[in-house]
């Protein structure tokens, strides 16, 4: 056997570096997240934040935006078609479908072409989009924290034999499916709180409805979700611009369900959902599948997991105070 010549050495040395240096880009998987919303809204990018750091560098991840929120109705169906070409251009090994609009929109398709999918933010009943009867799907369901929302409110608003809570949503199909979500479990024991749901799709009937909770015998406003609100042009309203409008001019405290709308110019706080934990559920769901496991062994996970997160502006402005063992759990923002 000849010896290794140095030039010949050095080449082998070369080759290996260079190989190591491009099979992690020559092995990284495609994946796809095709939100039902838009990057600008907090939800989308918390959740997107998480499937970045869990997901990159060893994969490639892009998204595509069907923004729906801010969209009309009308558009949802050709919004749809082109997140479907984005998918067949990319060739990805495994969709994220976010939120609600892209799944009953693609569900279909993307069973038929085989992908492994993975999907978040989902407020129907899976059974409804069929999902339990595919292989090749598995995800993270959405639901509001009703009841520990309720008992916080009892803890933290001042003392009365009865209250009254109103919830407000926009006219979206997410909260439609919140909302419907919460009417059937509505929790009968806490007989001291009064809740009433209302969809509101005009930025009219929000204002009106928030300058009039305290004539309306109301304690307090849950702000839910308030994205798909439109003006009286049948433009897409401010979403940001909105919530503060109705923190300088709600007569009642105002609190959230989502972490996102909590901070000084919105939302005084609550026990919320947080779009950051959300994705990240979502997105070891993914790293199992690109690492061999079948969608089909992966159960489906409820995120229930909230937190107390509350704003020291609003607090202060309410004059309200935290029971000493939930302060102690809470997230603070200015």
């Amino acid at each position: 056997m000849q010896p290794i010549k140095p030039q010949q050495r050095r080449w082998r040395q070369l080759l290996i570096l260079l190989l190591a240096c491009i099979s992690p880009t020559l092995y990284a998987a495609k994946v796809v997240v095709i939100e039902s919303y838009h990057q600008s809204y907090l939800w989308d990018r918390q959740y997107y934040q998480a499937i970045l750091d869990k997901l990159t560098p060893e994969h490639q991840v892009t998204h595509f935006e069907m923004d729906t929120k801010r969209l009309p109705k009308e558009r949802y169906g050709e919004r749809a078609e082109l997140a479907w070409q984005f998918i067949v251009q990319q060739q990805p090994q495994l969709v994220i479908l976010a939120d609600d609009n892209a799944v009953n929109y693609l569900h279909e398709r993307l069973n038929a072409s085989q992908i492994p999918v993975v999907y978040l933010g989902v407020n129907m009943n899976p059974r409804q989009y069929h999902l339990n009867d595919y292989k090749r799907f598995t995800g993270v369901l959405e639901r509001p924290l009703l009841k520990r929302s309720l008992l916080l409110l009892q803890r933290v608003l001042p003392s009365q034999k009865h209250r009254k809570i109103l919830v407000l949503f926009d006219d979206s199909n997410t909260s439609k499916l919140a909302a419907d979500y919460i009417s059937n479990h509505q929790t009968s024991h806490l007989s001291d709180i009064e809740i009433h749901i209302l969809k509101l799709a005009s930025l009219k009937d929000w204002q009106q409805q928030v300058l009039s909770a305290k004539d309306n015998g109301y304690s307090a406003i849950v702000v839910a979700l308030y994205h798909a609100v439109r003006d009286e042009q049948d433009q897409s309203v401010n979403a940001d611009q909105l919530l503060a409008w109705i923190e300088s001019n709600s007569p009642v405290p105002n609190f959230g369900f989502w972490g996102f709308s909590i901070n000084a110019n919105g939302n005084i706080g609550g026990y919320v959902l947080d779009g950051y934990h959300h994705g990240s559920i979502a997105a070891d769901m993914a790293k199992r599948i690109l690492a061999g496991e079948k969608p089909e062994s992966i159960f489906p996970v409820t995120d229930d997991l909230g937190q107390y997160r509350f704003s020291r502006t609003g607090m202060k402005k309410w004059q309200l105070t935290l029971p000493k063992e939930i302060e102690k759990q809470t997230t603070w923002v200015d």
